[in-house]
């Protein structure tokens, strides 16, 4: 089999990116997108993107949602990037499902909605993504935004994260041990 150089691929990825191949477009963008095999150009990854997204491609509506969630060659455009996270989310996307739950948690170009922020977190936490896990595990131990606290699935979630080394789970799961134990201790007295 051929190994390919970056700048051959990416040649041979502009043919069907041309001719509408959504996953080539996605590459072409990418390539653009990270300075591989063609000099880095931020408008021209935005431009092969689009192009995919508009062809279906969950993985152009993911980087596309990126662009425009931290601003990257544009102006950011917070409300934007929540609409693109939640279409690839609700095409299966694992890391647009993470970073829609974040957007609608902190109310950040959309209105806040800690239930809706908390479905997707769950979403994804349930298919391991390890920040969802921690993010929802750390939501549940301390209760806040309409959260109701629950020290057991604050548990569950965090040593979920913390499994996968999460270093923020690590240490707020052993904190949580901590006091946990101690609390146990105290009404047992």
């Amino acid at each position: 089999m051929k190994t390919y150089t970056w700048k051959e691929a990416f040649k041979d990825a502009c043919e069907g990116a041309k001719a509408g191949v959504s996953r080539y477009q996605t590459f072409v963008g990418y390539c653009y997108d990270m300075g591989k095999g063609v000099a880095r150009d931020r408008k021209m990854a935005r431009c092969w993107y689009e192009k995919a997204a508009r062809n279906g491609n969950i993985d152009a509506i993911f980087n596309l949602a990126v662009i425009n969630d931290l601003g990257l060659g544009i102006k950011r455009n917070a409300p934007r990037a929540v609409r693109l996270y939640k279409q690839a989310a609700l095409r299966g996307d694992l890391k647009a499902q993470a970073n829609l739950a974040v957007m609608l948690l902190d109310g950040d170009g959309v209105k806040k909605s800690t239930a809706e922020g908390i479905r997707w977190l769950r979403r994804a936490a349930q298919r391991g993504d390890s920040k969802s896990q921690y993010n929802l595990g750390h939501a549940y131990a301390k209760g806040e935004d309409d959260v109701r606290k629950n020290d057991r699935l604050a548990l569950k979630w965090l040593s979920k994260a913390a499994n996968q080394g999460h270093p923020k789970a690590c240490r707020l799961l052993e904190s949580l041990r901590k006091k946990v134990g101690t609390s146990r201790t105290r009404s047992a007295v």
